[in-house]
């Protein structure tokens, strides 16, 4: 069916401004009249509402006279975009959780390192502080004792974060860790795993004196940071 140019912007739910320009652009087929007129036909109508739902999604005018002119496959176009958008969601939700630790902290300390820390940089942090306080201990001792902040990390994980950081950088919290990593290392012997009533009691005792609440927060953050239930807390 022939179509004038205020027909086919009404049966695609676009501006007559729209249709004149995507023509011009050359992503419409129009014949012109006798009298200079612009008609189209029902393909026109198809490929601007798949216009329109593309610059709903933001894709650009060149990418979609790509893909109408089957220069480039519709799905890999959306595979693309969506790579993109993904990456721009996680940047979205760490500036997101940022925020949100400043509006409910205006003056958090350090806040200046989830700015400034690379994925790395924290990783490091974290190795350097476990291999100076928990060196002898069993691999899966170590990785249940292991922060990993995720990029889309949300508000209550990066205060978490920040607060862990200043407890792993302050020299009496490491000095106790390592103090009670050698007791409980002298007391677990060859067999770390073994839970008979008295090694416990003397295990809880030595987690009282040696790195008190500070040692049980650090776990309780490792928690919250990665995303894990809350440890129970051992009673004395």
């Amino acid at each position: 069916m022939d179509h004038s140019i205020g027909a086919v912007a009404r049966l695609a739910g676009v501006s007559v401004k729209a249709v004149r320009h995507y023509s011009d652009l050359g992503l419409l087929t129009v014949r012109r009249t006798a009298a200079g007129h612009r008609r189209y036909d029902d393909n026109a109508v198809v490929r601007l509402r798949l216009i329109r739902t593309l610059r709903a999604l933001d894709l650009d005018l060149p990418t979609i006279h790509a893909v109408l002119r089957d220069e480039r496959p519709l799905a890999e176009v959306a595979a693309t975009h969506a790579d993109a958008l993904a990456i721009q969601i996680r940047t979205l939700r760490r500036q997101h959780a940022l925020l949100t630790v400043l509006a409910n902290h205006p003056e958090p300390e350090d806040i200046h390192l989830m700015t400034e820390q690379s994925e790395q940089d924290r990783r490091a942090l974290i190795e350097d502080f476990l291999d100076t306080t928990l060196a002898g201990t069993a691999p899966a001792v170590r990785q249940n004792l292991t922060p990993v902040l995720s990029e889309d990390a949300d508000p209550q994980q990066v205060e978490a974060w920040l607060e862990l950081t200043a407890l792993v950088t302050a020299p009496d919290f490491r000095d106790s860790v390592r103090r009670l990593m050698a007791g409980y290392l002298a007391l677990a012997g060859d067999d770390p795993l073994r839970a008979d009533p008295e090694y416990r009691s003397r295990l809880i005792e030595l987690r009282r004196t040696e790195a008190g609440p500070h040692w049980h927060r650090y776990v309780e953050l490792v928690a919250v940071v990665n995303g894990w239930a809350p440890p129970s807390r051992i009673a004395g």
